[in-house]
């Protein structure tokens, strides 16, 4: 074996979720590199690690057929100890010669900063990489961290985000011997599970990519990608339109796919008098397509979807994408005329059944103490001379600001809960300024994202968050590193960006001591 070899291993299961392939790739990058470096195994070359829906993989150019040499020295009794006054080995000297295989005359003098010590060089052997990678690659496996994971029949206690069917594991082109649950290591891939070959045999990293493309599978994600965007762009320019820029669902779409093909389908224009959010949001969320826009920037009555296969010849598969979006719309249409049979502030008694926390009480009993801090921001902002500042405004808003939680539309779409409500305000007839607050309350969710438009909207928005903020850690639901189920990190910050955007005349202490007293004086008191 040459003193460098190629290493190839690919974990081959049953489809991983799209949104948990690239955490999964960044981490079996990190773990696998974390144990080359630490039997030395690894040179110069980086590891490149891979993913597609039914695989990881980890590929590196340059390992270390065998394991250096490691020269350890030991240190044994002092010299003074080691040695008589006449400079001959004493007792000491023989035992600790003996203990480590060694003649005296090889043993040497080492200073330390406590004084002269006997001390003894050991050359501790390499092993081979094919046995130790033999020993760590199942090792790296299990230690892939998972949002949850499955057991299954013959895994012998391995847990894995799904089960495992196959394992590639080439050094040098040579087989490591090992099993990952039932699946033995081999030199077998498996292509496209529809137009591949189920069994592909690799040689090493060189091949691997260059074969699996053969059988219709893109293992590198910012192939799958490039190919995505290509062919979105020229469908799109084919009709004269722009797609709706969703990064977020163009990194979905490259993990759901091995072998991504875009599609473009059509759909009644009539539906084109709901709200474009409404839509965007059934393309989106739930059949994953992308929106397209005409140069004024409204929708146009097609999509662009993408999929696992290289071409759809017949047009069968367009025509089924666009009979499932026609119900999607449909139900979105029924949902939009049934919730508007009521005002939406009729829903305001409903809240009392929702429950917002155990201890902090209902969604109604969150609405009544956002009104309580929405009206007092809006008195402070007014009282330090900012005329565009409503008590009224505020107040309305925050009174309405949960009432979409009960309706239909939120209840199937649950990632439009105040979009809807700013929606249905709008329909409804409630003042503009009161209907955008209800609308940007969620805002900002991210670093990028934009604050509520309004001041109505920015008083809501921190209502909203400092309450959650306050009331969570008073009953000691902290985040941890794991866990942050009521979005503490992001009202955090959230709160923190607003102000610091708008530069609003607002005390934080005095904020949050206002904060809790609504708890005080609410049904549900905290201590």
């Amino acid at each position: 074996m040459k003193p460098t070899a190629d290493l190839l291993f690919e974990i081959g299961c049953e489809e991983i979720p799209a949104g948990m392939l690239p955490g999964a790739i960044r981490e079996l990058q990190a773990i696998l590199e974390k144990y080359l470096n630490a039997y030395n195994l690894l040179l110069d070359s980086p590891i490149e690690t891979l993913g597609a829906p039914r695989r990881l993989v980890a590929m590196c150019s340059n390992i270390r057929a065998n394991q250096p040499d490691e020269i350890k020295e030991i240190t044994g009794p002092p010299k003074s100890v080691a040695y008589d006054s006449a400079g001959k080995p004493t007792r000491a000297a023989e035992s600790f010669a003996q203990k480590h295989g060694l003649p005296i005359a090889k043993l040497s003098i080492v200073t330390t900063p406590k004084g002269e010590y006997l001390a003894a060089k050991q050359v501790i052997r390499g092993r081979l990489a094919k046995e130790i990678l033999e020993e760590i690659l199942p090792r790296v496996a299990a230690e892939i961290p998972w949002p949850r994971t499955m057991y299954w029949t013959g895994a012998e206690g391995l847990h894995f985000i799904r089960p495992i069917r196959w394992v590639v594991a080439l050094l040098g082109g040579r087989v490591l011997q090992f099993n990952l649950g039932d699946a033995a290591a081999g030199k077998f891939s498996a292509g496209h599970r529809f137009l591949g070959e189920p069994k592909i045999p690799v040689s090493g990293a060189k091949d691997y990519v260059q074969k699996l493309r053969a059988n219709f599978v893109l293992v590198r994600p910012e192939e799958r990608r490039k190919k995505i965007e290509a062919e979105l762009r020229r469908l799109a320019a084919g009709k004269g339109l722009r797609i709706h820029e969703d990064q977020n669902l163009l990194d979905l779409v490259t993990y759901l796919n091995e072998y991504p093909s875009a599609i473009l389908g059509g759909f009644e224009a009539a539906y084109l008098e709901l709200p474009e959010e409404i839509l965007i949001t059934v393309m989106r969320g739930h059949q994953k397509y992308f929106a397209l826009e005409r140069k004024d920037g409204s929708l146009a009555p097609y999509f662009l979807a993408v999929i696992n296969l290289d071409k759809d010849r017949a047009g069968l598969i367009r025509a089924g994408h666009e009979r499932v979006l026609r119900a999607r719309f449909a139900d979105a249409r029924f949902f939009w005329e049934s919730d508007q049979k009521c005002r939406l502030a009729d829903n305001l008694p409903k809240l009392s059944a929702v429950t917002y926390q155990t201890t902090l009480g209902s969604y109604g009993d969150k609405v009544e103490r956002m009104r309580t801090l929405a009206r007092w921001l809006a008195e402070q902002w007014f009282a330090s001379g900012i005329p565009q500042a409503s008590v009224a405004a505020a107040d309305r808003a925050a009174e309405l600001s949960k009432c979409d939680l009960v309706t239909d539309m939120v209840r199937e779409f649950t990632e439009l809960q105040g979009i809807v409500g700013g929606l249905y305000a709008k329909a409804q007839g409630e003042p503009e300024e009161v209907a955008w607050a209800v609308y940007d309350q969620y805002k900002p969710a991210g670093l990028d994202d934009p604050i509520p438009r309004n001041m109505t909207g920015q008083a809501l928005a921190l209502a909203d968050k400092l309450d959650s903020l306050v009331g969570c850690f008073a009953v000691g639901l902290v985040p941890s590193g794991s866990s942050d189920p009521f979005a503490l990190r992001r009202a955090a910050m959230g709160t923190v960006k607003i102000l610091v955007e708008t530069k609003l005349p607002v005390s934080l202490s005095l904020t949050v001591a206002r904060s809790a007293r609504t708890f005080m004086n609410s049904p549900q008191k905290i201590a």
